[in-house]
C-alpha cells in the first residue's frame, strides 16, 4: 500500500487518540455530530490492526453503532459523512470527508466485535451495526498551518 507523506502523519494522529468526532447529515440536511470509540486505535483494539491491513484505502475507519440509532436513519438517507481526529495538547487534528456504509456481511461484524462491548449493546447482535467510513479528502492541521490532500 502506497501512502503519502501526509497519509502517514494522519495514521500516526489516528491510530493514538481513543475518541474520534463523526459527523453525518441529518434528515433535515443539517451536520450531526458525535464522538465515537475510535476503533483506529492500535493500543485498544489491536486485533483490529489486520483488517486495515487490506483496506484499499489506508485512511479507512471502521465503526460500531447500535442499530436503532439515528445515524443508521441518516446514513442510509445520504452516505456522505466526515470523521475528526484531534490532539488537542499537540493542536493537531485530521479531518477527513467520505462516504460511509453499513456494513451487513455477519462474519465481518464478528471479527470486529470486541470483548466488552456488552455494555454498549445490551440486546446484542441485533442492535450492533458496523460501519466502514472510506475518505476520499483530508486535511491536516498542524504547525498553525493547513494541508489538503485528495485521497
Amino acid at each position: 500500500m502506497n501512502i503519502t507523506e501526509k497519509q502517514a502523519e494522519c495514521l500516526k494522529v489516528m491510530e493514538s487518540l481513543s475518541v474520534v468526532d463523526f459527523t453525518t447529515i441529518d434528515k433535515n440536511g443539517f451536520p450531526s455530530t458525535r464522538a465515537m470509540l475510535n476503533l483506529r486505535n492500535k493500543a485498544e483494539c489491536p486485533s483490529l490492526t489486520a483488517l486495515y491491513e487490506v483496506e484499499q484505502n489506508p485512511l479507512t475507519v471502521y465503526l460500531t453503532t447500535n442499530t436503532s440509532s439515528e445515524k443508521i436513519g441518516e446514513i442510509q438517507q445520504n452516505g456522505k459523512a466526515s470523521l475528526y481526529f484531534c490532539n488537542s495538547q499537540a493542536f493537531h487534528g485530521v479531518l477527513l470527508q467520505g462516504t460511509v456504509e453499513i456494513i451487513t456481511d455477519n462474519d465481518f461484524r464478528q471479527k470486529v466485535w470486541q470483548k466488552g462491548w456488552e455494555i454498549y449493546y445490551p440486546e446484542g447482535d441485533s442492535d450492533y451495526s458496523v460501519l466502514r467510513f472510506v475518505p476520499n479528502k483530508l486535511k491536516v492541521y498542524s504547525n498553525f498551518s493547513i494541508v489538503t490532500e485528495t485521497i
